[in-house]
């Protein structure tokens, strides 16, 4: 199965995944990630942080070609592949 690397980041850090996840196909992928922003933004509920609107989660493949980009709002990202 193909290995996906699931970053995020804020607008200007980026935080890296560097375990991947093993995942049969682009709806696994897809399925994944709405499930870790939906975690992340769970687990962000500091008061310090209100604005979530320059937060994003980038899918990668195990050659580090976005497979796709989705933003905190959980509403796909244009990418120029």
């Amino acid at each position: 199965m193909p290995r996906y690397y699931f970053h995020f980041s804020d607008g200007q850090r980026r935080f890296s995944d560097d375990k991947g996840q093993e995942l049969s196909g682009l709806s696994a992928v897809r399925t994944h990630a709405v499930q870790q922003v939906r975690d992340l933004k769970a687990a962000m509920c500091d008061p310090g942080i209100q604005d979530l609107s320059g937060w994003s989660m980038t899918v990668v493949d195990i050659t580090d070609r976005t497979v796709f980009e989705i933003g905190f709002d959980l509403k796909p990202h244009r990418t120029d592949a």
